[in-house]
This record gives structure tokens, sequence and C-alpha cells, in this order.
């Protein structure tokens, strides 16, 4: 649990720094934080798209997605909120990952890249299935 605690703070520390070295307005924590929940927004539609087109069962009620939409992405603010900006818990890693070779952050930073390329992709990918399916089908 304590790798992936690290690993989830070693991708909020590298976006947070790609923001702080592009304007150093005092909220690159806020727009990492922003995309963090972005891409976690992104994989839930992945997830529960590619589980509709393969079982065939809409795991989403119709109508408003404001109903359901709204009260997800508020739990991710909090739990993300919480997990990065309350207590700032992973600048506690932050020595330790300045202090990785330049081998070593060219790699993480092409993960990281790879992480959010691949996300953007997937999702694009995964609209595209969900066009596809013959929704007359679906219970």
């Amino acid at each position: 649990m304590e790798k992936i605690k690290k690993a989830y703070y070693l991708l909020f520390y590298k976006i947070y720094r790609f923001y702080k070295s592009m304007e150093d307005d005092g909220f690159a924590d806020w727009k990492a934080g922003l995309v963090i929940q972005t891409l976690q927004i992104f994989v839930m539609f992945i997830i529960i798209g590619q589980t509709e087109i393969i079982t065939k069962h809409k795991l989403i009620p119709a109508g408003d997605p404001k109903i359901w939409a709204t009260p997800i992405a508020i739990m991710l603010a909090i739990f993300n909120y919480y997990i990065f900006l309350h207590r700032r818990n992973w600048k506690n890693y932050e020595e330790e990952f300045r202090s990785y070779s330049r081998q070593k952050n060219r790699l993480i930073n092409f993960i990281v890249f790879c992480i959010i390329f691949g996300t953007l992709l997937l999702l694009i990918f995964t609209l595209y299935l969900y066009s596809k399916v013959d929704r007359t089908k679906y219970k």
C-alpha cells in the first residue's frame, strides 16, 4: 500500500513540477490536483464504458447525468483535496523525488506522459466503441 501511495504522490509531484516550471503563480498544486481528478474521471468513464460494452448492460441509469456525475466528482474532489492539499503529505516525499538521478527522472517523466496520453487514447477508443454499439439490445 505504501508503494501505491508513493507512486500516486510521484504522479502528482511530476504534474505539480510541470505547472510550477511554466508559471509559479502559487496554484501549481491546485492545477496538478485538477489534472489528477480529470484523469480519475476519465478512467472511471473508461471502466464504465468498457464494462457496458462487454456485458451489454447499462451500469448507469439513463436520464440526467448531473444526478450521478456531480456527487462522484465532488467525492473525488474531496478525496484528492484530503490526499494532496489538506496536509500536503506529498511534500514529505519531495526531497526524495528531487534526489532522483537525471536518468531516473527521464524514465519517470516518460511513464507519467504514457499514463496521461494512454488514458486519453483509451478514453477516445472507448467512446468510439461505445458509438458503434446497438443500444436497442441493452437491458
